[in-house]
């Protein structure tokens, strides 16, 4: 098959001598399927035609553009490079002050770069370049032990209870409220919920128990309305 070009659509026509070896069955199916090809052609040419089409090419209100669109206007190429330019600010963290500083390490050279000799004293103003890290995390446990006594008189046994503000399950209010936090606010799954707190934080916990933690945290603050400034 020969491509003749009309226009900005091609037109497919068969070779004399490819047409000659057809019947007449033959040729009248290859008909058909170049009559649907052209056809083809001409349907996206025609969608290419209208995803061109904007405000700014044709009669469609401003309305009609996505809003975020890209502009098909190009932009003029700046001739400054990459990065960082001459005279441009310098910008990194600021320095916490020395009382919110966990440890601090003075360092000092010990001999001169140059001549090799010992090096004493202090520098008033020495660089300070500090360096922010996570702690190790550890989960505070903290384990109450109920005495069980037996009275002298009576012979019953009295149980100690338990102080005030003690949960009577094995998680903290702080931790039940970091849980649901995690679940309602950062949008964490159950299932990620309990990876995060047993991966990083060494809390052994489950689905479930997220769960369980976020209906008492819920049903707590439906008693207690966050007081409001």
């Amino acid at each position: 098959m020969v491509l003749v070009m009309s226009g900005k659509r091609s037109k497919i026509t068969i070779p004399p001598e490819l047409e000659a070896e057809m019947t007449a069955a033959v040729r009248a199916f290859v008909e058909v399927l170049l009559l649907r090809i052209e056809s083809l052609e001409e349907e996206v040419a025609e969608l290419k035609r209208r995803l061109e089409m904007n405000p700014q090419n044709s009669s469609l209100p401003p309305s009609s553009e996505h809003p975020h669109a890209k502009t098909t206007e190009p932009k003029p190429k700046s001739k400054r490079k990459r990065g960082g330019q001459k005279g441009h600010k310098k910008h990194q963290r600021t320095l916490v002050p020395p009382s919110q500083v966990t440890e601090t390490i003075p360092l000092k050279p010990e001999h001169c770069r140059r001549c090799g000799k010992t090096l004493e004293g202090n520098d008033p103003e020495s660089l300070r370049h500090q360096v922010f890290d996570l702690p190790e995390i550890k989960p505070i446990i903290t384990e109450y032990q109920r005495h069980r006594l037996r009275c002298p008189c009576c012979n019953i046994s009295t149980t100690a209870a338990l102080p005030d503000g003690v949960p009577q399950g094995q998680t903290g209010p702080r931790l039940a409220a970091f849980t649901t936090l995690l679940i309602a606010y950062f949008r964490q799954s159950k299932r990620r919920t309990a990876l995060f707190l047993e991966a990083l934080c060494n809390i052994p916990c489950s689905a479930a128990l997220t769960v369980k933690l976020q209906n008492q945290v819920t049903q707590a603050a439906r008693r207690k309305p966050l007081a409001c400034d």
